[in-house]
């Protein structure tokens, strides 16, 4: 038991390395925006959303 335990921290902790070693953040051309990514920045959800859309609209007026 104490073996399969050791082994799930060992995944769990080696799976939370990889993970946080591919985040990052883009920014819009003029860096007044930036949104966060976890793996690729295609499947950040904030840029999903239009987080940087939104500000650059009210920018502009």
């Amino acid at each position: 038991m104490k073996l399969v335990t050791a082994k799930l921290a060992f995944v769990v902790v080696a799976a939370a390395t990889i993970l946080t070693g591919c985040t990052g953040t883009t920014f819009n051309k003029d860096k007044t925006c930036s949104t966060d990514y976890l793996l690729v920045p295609a499947i950040s959800v904030s840029a999903a959303l239009g987080a940087c859309d939104s500000q650059n609209a009210t920018n502009k007026h």
